[in-house]
């Protein structure tokens, strides 16, 4: 049974016994259809509170988040990027910890994406002749290793001679890791690295 017959339903059901009123007189009838469409309406409210599945007042919630940011281009966006991204602004809980950063990794479309910092690695007396030499400075960097996801542009004969000979990366997540990183620190980005 669709709304509108439950709303018709409803209304035949308020009315007085007696030959009166029928349950088919046209103002009951209009009423009816007033009240499911009122009621549908309310449904698709319902849906546009969630920033995943809104659709008509997603310009309003990215107007009050700042989006699209400088991060983000107007132009290439569908409307499953602009949910994503928007949901992350809303929801992001933050922390200064991996799982963090791999979470917006993950949500920004990397999420086989993994971090490499140098915390412990300080080479010391102490260390093996087969650790890494790393200082002290080592340890406000942290690199993040994108495996598969990356675009290389290889330099052709059309390019002008001060053209690089290849680019790669994806500018969108670095913006992204970077305005999310703690300040006193400096994110190096590897791709198509595999088991980092």
């Amino acid at each position: 049974m669709d709304i509108e017959k439950q709303y018709q339903s409803m209304v035949g059901n308020l009315l007085p016994y007696g030959p009166a009123w029928d349950k088919t007189e046209p103002i009951l009838l209009s009423l009816a259809l007033t009240l499911s469409k009122t009621h549908l309406r309310i449904d698709d409210l319902m849906r546009e509170i969630d920033p995943c599945t809104t659709t008509e007042l997603i310009d309003r919630y990215e107007q009050i988040c700042g989006l699209p940011d400088s991060c983000y281009s107007e132009q290439f966006q569908t409307l499953t990027t602009r949910r994503n991204r928007l949901d992350s602004k809303l929801n992001l809980t933050g922390g200064i910890n991996k799982d963090f950063y791999l979470q917006i990794l993950a949500i920004n479309g990397f999420p086989d994406a993994t971090i490499t910092n140098y915390n412990n690695d300080v080479f010391t007396c102490e260390s093996s002749c087969e650790d890494h030499l790393y200082d002290e400075e080592w340890r406000y960097y942290w690199i993040v290793n994108i495996p598969h996801n990356y675009q290389i542009t290889e330099m052709t004969c059309e390019d002008s001679c001060d053209s690089y000979l290849r680019t790669w990366g994806d500018k969108q997540i670095e913006c992204i890791i970077e305005k999310l990183c703690p300040s006193h620190t400096h994110v190096i980005f590897k791709y198509g690295v595999i088991n980092a």
